[in-house]
């Protein structure tokens, strides 16, 4: 793992940020910067999606329990239509890491893949960090439970002719159905729905 590379070089409390919801048609884009303290290990952390619900859920009460900081960044599907996926995805993680830092000021940070601009401490972003880093795979793990938990409970109620609760608002046979059925609803994002039902 990254961080007992970065632990010999004398840094102590490093924090990882990733995203969930980059590719779904419907629901926010969510990401977690979560700061570990330092010499931490969970076992069974990985990328969240090869993960079931269950044991996300599981990791994801641990994690909050022994982190020193965590913070979510979230943003609607009006937003990512308006300034597009890339644009949102720095915003989400900039808001993210604003947010840990409130509570905890890392001294390094590890960004899985995109690249956030004028950090006030050193970093690294690198493609599948999650798999590298402990930091980034906990992140993962916050941002998948806290994305799902939000359309199970927030998006499903609102919207119940969709199944958000089985689908989490990704473009499966069953939610594209439910598009050629039923129409686009405000929950959709319109840049990733062009080409499917009924535009309202």
């Amino acid at each position: 793992m990254i961080e007992e590379f970065l632990w010999e070089r004398g840094y102590s409390f490093i924090g990882g940020v990733d995203e969930a919801g980059r590719g779904p048609l419907a629901g926010p884009l969510v990401a977690a910067c979560v700061v570990l303290p330092r010499y931490f290990y969970l076992r069974g952390v990985k990328d969240s999606k090869s993960l079931s619900p269950s044991r996300r859920r599981e990791l994801c009460q641990e994690i909050c329990s022994s982190a020193l900081a965590i913070g979510i960044g979230m943003v609607g599907e009006r937003f990512i239509d308006t300034v597009g996926i890339e644009k949102a995805n720095v915003f989400v993680f900039q808001e993210a890491i604003r947010w840990a830092s409130f509570s905890y000021f890392p001294d390094f940070l590890i960004l899985d893949w995109v690249k956030v601009p004028s950090l006030n401490f050193p970093s690294c972003s690198l493609p599948r960090a999650e798999s590298k880093s402990e930091a980034v795979a906990a992140a993962s793990v916050v941002a998948k439970v806290f994305r799902d938990e939000l359309m199970e409970n927030f998006y499903q109620p609102l919207f119940p002719r969709y199944s958000f609760s089985q689908h989490k608002g990704y473009g499966t046979s069953i939610h594209r159905e439910e598009i050629e059925k039923w129409g686009l609803e405000d929950c959709h994002r319109r840049s990733f729905c062009r080409r499917y039902g009924k535009q309202s």
